[in-house]
């Protein structure tokens, strides 16, 4: 991986987080609108890019991987309360600090994995970067938002947000660690594995941003921006 790529994977998080400090959630339509636009490029990537570098080096565990991969973000997102796809549900005067650890630990896991099959492919992974840091931004935004509202000093909300800006590139080096000590099956069961959690965070944003089930206009525009972007990325890069 190029340098850029780390820095990418830190900076949008710490961006997002940073943002969400100074301004607070102030503007949903907008934070919507990004997610829309994020939704569907992460869609797009995973099934024009992730799925058929996946299956190239089918054996008998892949599908099931994916599946464990969607599944286990649904696990995650029973404690980050959807953060990591931008949702947000502060909780005004709650003393009880399981909750806000949970919900760092959960998000940091969930962008922990993901870095990791970045380490190892070569061929996607300048897309695979891109659709990390376009959700990474609104899931820290999310989670600085809520950490917010909790009783916790500013220092340490800052400390939280920079280990959480880590999470990602810290997947990807390790990921560069390990491929020269395991084989390239296990890669490509790491990245199933992701791929399913990739589905889980694009269907949802895609579904749950829509309101009775519909996309207005300017959900619509924002989803299909996203689409063309993938598939430009996809030919291009």
């Amino acid at each position: 991986m190029s340098l850029w790529m780390y820095i990418l994977l830190f900076a949008a998080p710490f961006i997002g987080g940073i943002t969400a400090l100074q301004t607070g959630y102030k503007n949903e339509i907008l934070l919507k609108t990004f997610l829309a636009f994020a939704g569907g490029y992460i869609f797009s990537i995973t099934i024009l890019n992730v799925l058929p570098e996946v299956f190239v080096q089918h054996n008998s565990y892949t599908s099931l991987l994916i599946l464990a991969g969607f599944f286990f973000q649904i696990m995650i997102g029973s404690f980050s309360e959807g953060a990591e796809h931008g949702h947000l549900h502060t909780h005004k005067h709650n003393h009880n600090l399981a909750l806000p650890l949970g919900l760092f630990l959960s998000l940091s896991i969930h962008a922990f994995t993901e870095g990791i099959p970045l380490g190892f492919i070569s061929g996607i992974n300048k897309i695979l970067v891109f659709g990390i840091a376009l959700h990474e931004l609104p899931a820290a935004f999310a989670l600085m938002s809520i950490l917010q509202t909790e009783h916790i000093n500013k220092k340490m909300v800052l400390v939280l947000l920079t280990v959480y800006a880590l999470m990602s590139p810290a997947g990807a080096l390790i990921g560069n660690t390990m491929r020269f000590q395991f084989s390239e099956i296990v890669f490509n069961n790491i990245l199933a594995f992701v791929a399913g959690i990739f589905l889980y965070i694009s269907t949802t944003i895609l579904f749950e941003n829509s309101e009775n089930h519909l996309f207005s206009f300017r959900k619509l525009i924002a989803v299909l921006g996203g689409v063309l972007l993938a598939i430009c990325m996809s030919f291009l890069m």
